[in-house]
């Protein structure tokens, strides 16, 4: 798993910002090198760790007292190790270039293979008298499947770039130092926040029989927390972290060029485009979760009323949680992944110490654990936001970037709020909440066009942009 995190994380932003870096500065034989030698480095050592893990199996699952049945997961798991870092090396190369395409074609490829594949799969084995166990196993199938496909499309798009890479990655001056330098502390980063949500869910097992619960309401309580509110949580931040993808080698170009100018302008426009995603989401969640909920998870009665005060919860860390991140990756782009390493660190610290004090006050129980996961991204955000005032002597324009949105999205939410419960008299609640969703989005455009909330660059980049700025008379000037 740890070689998961590696190449999730840490190699692809850690190679982005090297290439972009070397584009900027005209040399792009050093760019080539750069993907060379983190495709041969990395991927000797995951094919080794796929042999490794394959071979193991068997000793791994008796250590960890599974039967040796469960072996069969580990092996049909373990290929996937070896694509996925090749997969992490072309997709940093085009994070680095600015070509987002063929990642999101092959993510696409992957979750078509994934489902397709471990569905149809795991149906076979089941047929055939395999039990569980062989269902399991066609599942786990098809992600490595699913990876294998993702990783062949990006060696495909890539074919005509690769030799010459080769040709010329050969000839080029050792790029693994600066690429080490980088990807350990991005790398750290995401093991703190891996580590964190395995200490909050021990903190929560732990401390709430203090609080008068049983186990089994624990475990229900729990489980409403993760599958319900962390699942609909997480679906905006799939916006946002495309932000701070997008943004990373873009910072990272400007700083290499040392142009401030575009470095502000560039902070400033991702933040706010953040917060133009982040504001609304959060607001429509605080509002509508009980019918999201209701019609969502129907089957379900007792864990939606769980869910209902926790989803509250978390949807005020929508907005700040989707700023941390893109805070982060500013960070990172200026070479100082070691900042937000002690930022992460710092916030899982208050994280774990919240969670572990209100998780046994029986008034708070499992609410401890949205409210000590707002608390933990409040201080990353806090301590970004030190890290870059304290190397640019600039502190981004926040509180205007929030304001009018802000406004915005709570008037969005008021009109999503009272169509819903209006029409949930009159038509299914499901029609109802989906009539509400539906009405905020106009309704939320309308009021940033109303406050003069949007500008030009927040337009721009979108298909016909330069045709709408001109059409709502925004703002050229952006920053």
């Amino acid at each position: 798993s740890l070689l998961f995190v590696v190449t999730a994380s840490g190699l692809p932003v850690a190679e982005a910002q090297l290439v972009s870096e070397s584009l900027a500065l005209g040399a792009r034989r050093r760019a080539q090198a750069v993907v060379v030698q983190a495709a041969a480095v990395f991927g000797v050592i995951a094919l080794l760790c796929s042999a490794a893990l394959a071979a193991l199996a068997p000793y791994l699952c008796r250590m960890f007292g599974e039967s040796d049945q469960t072996a069969w997961g580990l092996i049909a798991v373990a290929p996937a190790v070896f694509f996925v870092t090749i997969e992490a090396a072309l997709r940093g190369w085009y994070q680095g270039t600015g070509n987002m395409i063929p990642t999101a074609v092959s993510q696409v490829a992957e979750a078509t293979g994934k489902l397709a594949v471990g569905l149809f799969l795991a149906k076979k084995l089941l047929d055939y008298g395999y039990g569980t166990t062989g269902a399991a196993v066609g599942g786990i199938l098809g992600i490595t499947f699913g990876e294998l496909l993702a990783m062949t499309y990006l060696l495909w798009s890539a074919r005509h770039g690769i030799r010459t890479a080769l040709h010329r990655g050969r000839d080029s001056q050792n790029a693994l130092p600066q690429l080490f330098q980088l990807m350990i502390p991005v790398t750290l980063g995401a093991a703190v926040m891996t580590v964190s949500g395995f200490l909050d869910m021990a903190v929560i097992y732990r401390r709430l029989p203090a609080a008068g619960f049983s186990g089994a309401e624990i475990v229900a309580m729990y489980g409403a927390y993760t599958g319900m509110v962390m699942t609909l949580f997480n679906l905006p931040q799939a916006l946002s972290n495309s932000v701070s993808v997008s943004v990373l080698p873009a910072l990272s170009a400007a700083h290499a060029r040392g142009n401030s100018r575009q470095m502000r302008r560039l902070i400033t426009s991702s933040m706010r485009l953040t917060l133009l995603v982040c504001l609304p989401c959060g607001a429509g969640l605080f509002t509508l979760a009980q019918p999201l909920l209701h019609v969502l998870f129907s089957s379900q009665p007792h864990g939606v009323q769980t869910a209902e005060p926790l989803l509250r919860l978390m949807a005020l860390a929508e907005p700040v949680v989707g700023l941390a991140t893109v805070s982060t990756a500013v960070l990172q782009s200026f070479g100082r992944p070691d900042l937000t390493v002690c930022s992460m660190a710092a916030g899982c610290t208050a994280k774990f110490a919240v969670s572990f004090s209100l998780a046994a006050q029986p008034q708070y129980n499992i609410s401890a654990a949205p409210i000590s996961s707002l608390v933990c991204y409040s201080t990353i955000l806090l301590l970004n936001l030190i890290g870059i005032f304290r190397l640019t002597g600039w502190f981004p324009p926040l509180f205007r970037a929030f304001f009018r949105p802000f406004l915005a999205a709570c008037g969005s939410a008021f009109a999503a709020q009272s169509i819903c419960t209006g029409l949930q008299q009159i038509i299914h609640p499901a029609a109802a909440a989906a009539a509400g969703v539906c009405a905020a989005v106009p309704a939320y455009v309308l009021l940033l066009l109303v406050l003069h909330a949007l500008e030009a660059s927040d337009v721009s980049p979108l298909p016909g942009g330069t045709k709408l700025v001109q059409m709502l008379r925004l703002n050229p000037e952006s920053i």
